[in-house]
C-alpha cells in the first residue's frame, strides 16, 4: 500500500497496518476475507452460504442480458428485476447494476469531465479540514482504507470534496463518508461520485442537510410504523422515552453499512437501489422486532441504558443474511404507506414546531420511480414525441408552396382528418394538408396554384384553360438535365388538364421555407392576362359554390334546431297540463272530505241522503268551475 502506514490494534506483530497477502519485514500476515476485511466486527469467517459455480454463472448471464436491454426490462418486466435484486446481485456485476438501478450511469454519460472540474476547484477550507479528520475512521479494518494516505483514502477525499463543490448549500455531512466508502469498494471514484449524488438527491433527499430535519421527520414516520408492525417494541421504547433519533440515525444515514454483517449489508444495498427507502424502513423495523419483539428479550432490558446498549450492539446471529432478507421481504410496509405517514407527520410538525427550514423534497422510491421521473422530464423538455423521425417510413415528396410540416407522416397522430377548404390537396402520405393562402399578383395567381396529384381521391376539377406559366414550369422540370442554354418557350397549344410534374424534382426533402420550383421564363403579357382572368373567374365560381353549400348546411341546421324547439315546447305543454289536472283532482278530493265532515256534524248517520245531495251539488259546482276554467 502506498502512503504512510498507521498502526491498527491487533493486526500484525510489528504493529503496522497492512493489506491482503502482504509481508512486512519478511513476516507473513493474515489474509483478508472475500470482502476485503482484515478484521473487526464485519470480518467474515467464511461461514456464509456459498453459491455453486453453475448457479453463479447462470445468474451472471441473466444480468448481462438485462444490461443489454435495460430500459425495456425496467419498463415492462420490473417485477423480474426486483426479484433478481432480492436474490442478490452477482458480485462481479454489482458495480454496473448499482449504477443502472440508480440511473447514475446516465448522469455520468451526460456530465463527462464534470468530476475533474469539481476536483480542480479549491473547495471550502472548513469542509476540507473535517473530511481529512474523518478519512481514517471509515472502515479502518478494510484493506482499501487501512493505510493513512492510501489510494482508498485519497479517492474518498476526492469524492467528498467534489460533493461539497457540487452542492455548496449542503456541504459535507459525516454520514456521507461511509456511504461513499462502500461505493468505492465496488467502482472507480467518478462512478462512485455520481452514485452518491443519486443517493443524496433521489433516494434520501435532505438527509445530509444542515439541521437533519429530514432524518428527524423519518424518525417520527419510523416510530409510527413500528406501532403497526411491532406494538411490543413500540410500547417498550415509549415507556423509557427513547426517541428514534437516538438509535436510527446511524442506521438510516449510513444505510446500515456500519451495523450489519457485510454479506447482509450488500444484500440490503441491492434491494435499496432497486426499491428505494422503504427497504431502509423495513430493515430498521425488522431489527427492532428481532431485539425487542418478545417478552423474554424485554425481561433483560429493565431501563433505558440496557435498551440502548442492545440497540448499539446487535448480535450477528439475530441478523443472519437469509433470515434478515426473508423478514424484509414479507414485512407489509409499502411506498404508499410511507408517503401517507409522511404527510401526517409533516402536518404534525408544522402544528407543533412551525415551518420546516428545508421543505421536504419528493423522494423517488427506487428504480421504477426514477425511470418514470426521467421519462416525464424528457417528454416535457422535448415538448412531444418525435420518434417518427427515426422510423422506417419513407420520406414524403418535396414540399410545395402550399404544404407544411403537418403533412409529414407521424407529425400529427390525431384520428380526425384535417378540415381543409376546397382548394386543398393530399400529399404523398395520404393525408390532406391545409392550404397556405399566398398573396400573389393576378399575373402569377395561376402559377402559384398547387398541382393536383393523380389518385388523390378528390373530385374532378372543372375544365379550365391552363396558364402558360404552368406549362413552362413543367417543361423546365422535365428538362432539368438539359443544358442551361436550351430554348424554353411556352407551348402554342394549351393542354386539356394540368400535369403533375413536381413529384420527382428532388430526391430528398428540401427546406420548407425555400422556393424549390424553377423560375418561369418571360412570357407574353396578353396570354398572362387571359390566364389570370380565367383563373379569377374559376376562383369566383368556386367561392359561390362554397357559399351555396355553406348556406344549405346552415339552413338544414336551423330546421333541425326549430324541430327540436317545437318538440321541447310540446313536451312542456303536456307536462303543465298533467300538473294542472293533478292539482284539480287534489282540490276536489279536499272539498269532498270537507263536505263529509260537515254532514257528520249536522245529522249523524241519519243525514246520509243529505250528504249525497251535497256531494252531487259539490260535483256539479266543480264541473262548472272546470268548464269556466
Amino acid at each position: 500500500m502506498s502512503g504512510t502506514l498507521e498502526s491498527l490494534s491487533g493486526l500484525g506483530e510489528d504493529g503496522s497496518s497492512i493489506g491482503s497477502d502482504s509481508e512486512v519485514n519478511g513476516l507473513s500476515v493474515r489474509r483478508t476475507d472475500k470482502y476485503g476485511f482484515l478484521g473487526g466486527n464485519q470480518y467474515s469467517e467464511g461461514s456464509d452460504k456459498e453459491v455453486r459455480v453453475e448457479v453463479a454463472r447462470q445468474r451472471e448471464m441473466k444480468w448481462l442480458d438485462m444490461f443489454n436491454n435495460w430500459d425495456k426490462w425496467v419498463k415492462h418486466r420490473f417485477q423480474k428485476v426486483k426479484l433478481r435484486c432480492r436474490k442478490g446481485i452477482p458480485s462481479s456485476l454489482r458495480s454496473k447494476a448499482w449504477q443502472l438501478l440508480s440511473n447514475s450511469q446516465e448522469l455520468l454519460d451526460n456530465n463527462i469531465g464534470k468530476f475533474e472540474e469539481l476536483e480542480r476547484e479549491p473547495g471550502e477550507a472548513k469542509w476540507l479540514d473535517i473530511i481529512e479528520k474523518d478519512l481514517h475512521r471509515q472502515f479502518p479494518f478494510h484493506e482499501m482504507f487501512a493505510a493513512r494516505g492510501g489510494h482508498g483514502q485519497q479517492d474518498l477525499f476526492r469524492i467528498l470534496k467534489a460533493y461539497t463543490v457540487y452542492r455548496p448549500d449542503e456541504g459535507y455531512c459525516q454520514a456521507q463518508a461511509p456511504v461513499a466508502a462502500v461505493l468505492l469498494m465496488h467502482m472507480p471514484a467518478e462512478q462512485a461520485f455520481w452514485c452518491l449524488v443519486q443517493i443524496c438527491e433521489k433516494y434520501l433527499p435532505g438527509y445530509y442537510s444542515a439541521g437533519l430535519e429530514a432524518i428527524q421527520l423519518d424518525g417520527e414516520i419510523f416510530f409510527s410504523l413500528l406501532r403497526r408492525t411491532c406494538p411490543m417494541a413500540y410500547r417498550h421504547l415509549k415507556k423509557f422515552k427513547i426517541d428514534p433519533i437516538l438509535y436510527m440515525t446511524e442506521w438510516f444515514m449510513c444505510i446500515f453499512s456500519r451495523t450489519l454483517p457485510w454479506s447482509s449489508v450488500l444484500r440490503v444495498w441491492d434491494m435499496f437501489f432497486c426499491e428505494g427507502v422503504k427497504i431502509v424502513f423495513r430493515v430498521g423495523l425488522v431489527l427492532l422486532k428481532q431485539m425487542l419483539g418478545s417478552v423474554d428479550k424485554l425481561r433483560e432490558l429493565q431501563g433505558m441504558y440496557e435498551t440502548m446498549e442492545r440497540l448499539r450492539n446487535i448480535s450477528p446471529e439475530s441478523v443472519r443474511e437469509e433470515i434478515l432478507v426473508q423478514e424484509i421481504i414479507i414485512l407489509p410496509v409499502t411506498e404508499s404507506l410511507i408517503e401517507r405517514e409522511c404527510n401526517i407527520q409533516v402536518r404534525k410538525w408544522r402544528e407543533s414546531r412551525g415551518a420546516l427550514t428545508h421543505e421536504p423534497v419528493r423522494r423517488l422510491h427506487g428504480t421504477r420511480a426514477i425511470f418514470e421521473f426521467k421519462r416525464r422530464a424528457s417528454a416535457i423538455s422535448s415538448g412531444g414525441s418525435f420518434s417518427f423521425l427515426g422510423s422506417s417510413i419513407p420520406p414524403p415528396g418535396p414540399l410545395r408552396a402550399s404544404s407544411s410540416l403537418l403533412s409529414l407522416p407521424g407529425f400529427r397522430k390525431n384520428k380526425t382528418p384535417f378540415h381543409t377548404k376546397k382548394g386543398s390537396f393530399s400529399g404523398p402520405s395520404g393525408r390532406e394538408s391545409p392550404t397556405v393562402h399566398l398573396k400573389a399578383s393576378p399575373v402569377h395567381a395561376a402559377a402559384l396554384k398547387p398541382p393536383i396529384p393523380p389518385g388523390a381521391g378528390q373530385k374532378a376539377a372543372a375544365p379550365h384553360v391552363q396558364s402558360p406559366l404552368v406549362g413552362s414550369a413543367a417543361g423546365s422540370s422535365q428538362g432539368a438535365s438539359a443544358p442551361p442554354t436550351q430554348n424554353m418557350t411556352p407551348p402554342k397549344t394549351l393542354s386539356p388538364s394540368p400535369r403533375n410534374t413536381s413529384e420527382q424534382v428532388t430526391p430528398s426533402i428540401p427546406s420548407p421555407t425555400a422556393n424549390n420550383s424553377p423560375l418561369p421564363p418571360c412570357s407574353d403579357p396578353k396570354k398572362d392576362a387571359e390566364a389570370a382572368s380565367a383563373s379569377a373567374s374559376e376562383a369566383a365560381s368556386g367561392e359561390e359554390d362554397g357559399k351555396k353549400k355553406k348556406r344549405s348546411k346552415e339552413d338544414k341546421k336551423k330546421e333541425k334546431e326549430d324541430e327540436k324547439k317545437k318538440l321541447k315546447e310540446k313536451k312542456e305543454k303536456e307536462k303543465a297540463e298533467k300538473e294542472r289536472l293533478k292539482k284539480e283532482k287534489e282540490r276536489l278530493e279536499k272539498e269532498k272530505k270537507k263536505g263529509g265532515k260537515k254532514k257528520d256534524k249536522g245529522g249523524g248517520s241519519g243525514g246520509g241522503g243529505g250528504g249525497e245531495v251535497e256531494d252531487k251539488n259539490g260535483a256539479a259546482a266543480a264541473a262548472a268551475a272546470r268548464d269556466s276554467a
